[in-house]
């Protein structure tokens, strides 16, 4: 019997864009079914070419996703149940990105998926369209930078003061304290709490939470042999704390995600080989 066939590849978005989309990826499977657990991520945008599926944010109940989806920030690992064969063309949102090409608070977008065509109109519909003509990679790539472009010219000035201290703030430590985000900026901790919810969608005490585990996560991917110890680098309480918040934000105890056959596991080997042009600091931790 043929083993189903799987690809997944990472292409940078045009330099316009960079600031906004940190990367897009092309996933291909050729399965009636598959199932996988999705990491605490940043928003993407995600075209559905070919299948569709389910996410169940946490514990809750499964919700379809639209062909068309704009997946807001998660604050959870996320169950992805799909029928097959899939095609997906997605594309990470920076928070600078989220900021200018959609504009609304991201906490009210935080653990749902929206209906792109909702929030972008028919130029949405008409990117898929696009895409689905595409003879190669590259003109999906060129399709999706042309719809990004498009949204840009409606776009406001997103704040990268900001977003430009947050990110180092958060990509800068294995254990991100508050209070040095406040020293960076100036603000106050309720102006803080205000701008980390809009553009973030989170709090500051669960962006430190859900960057610190995921930094442990990345320690842990890159040398599986070290042992949790190693991984968790002295910024959790104990060993139980650590598997807690592991598997709140990773989806799976430290144990199943070094396992060989992780899909995670597969997934950072694969981005490790693709040099993209840029890859911005926060998707190093994430």
């Amino acid at each position: 019997m043929r083993a189903p066939s799987f690809s997944l590849r990472y292409f940078s978005p045009a330099a316009p864009l960079r600031d906004w989309v940190s990367s897009y990826y092309i996933f291909e499977a050729g399965v009636s079914a598959m199932s996988d657990t999705l990491r605490a991520e940043l928003p993407q945008v995600r075209f559905f070419l070919q299948g569709g599926g389910t996410f169940s944010y946490g514990s809750a109940p499964p919700v379809q996703v639209p062909p068309l989806a704009l997946c807001g920030p998660t604050t959870v690992a996320v169950h992805f149940k799909a029928v097959g064969p899939l095609r997906i063309i997605g594309a990470g949102l920076l928070p600078a990105g989220w900021a200018a090409l959609v504009g609304a608070g991201a906490s009210e977008f935080a653990d749902t998926v929206t209906d792109l065509e909702a929030v972008a109109g028919p130029v949405a519909r008409r990117a898929l369209d696009r895409m689905g003509e595409a003879r190669t990679h590259r003109e999906i790539v060129a399709a999706a930078d042309a719809f990004f472009l498009l949204m840009s010219m409606q776009s406001k000035p997103p704040p990268f003061w900001f977003t430009r201290a947050a990110d180092e703030w958060l990509a800068g430590s294995i254990n991100p304290n508050v209070n040095d985000l406040i020293a960076m900026t100036g603000m106050s901790p309720r102006q803080i709490e205000r701008l980390t919810l809009k553009v973030y969608g989170s709090s500051p005490k669960m962006l430190s939470r859900k960057y610190r585990a995921l930094q442990a996560a990345v320690r842990l991917g890159l040398d599986p042999d070290q042992g949790w110890e190693s991984a968790a680098a002295g910024v959790f309480y104990d060993q139980s704390h650590f598997i807690r918040d592991f598997k709140t934000f990773v989806g799976m105890t430290p144990s199943q995600f070094a396992d060989k056959d992780s899909p995670w596991l597969t997934r950072l080997t694969i981005a490790k080989r693709q040099s993209l042009v840029t890859m911005p600091k926060l998707n190093l931790v994430s």
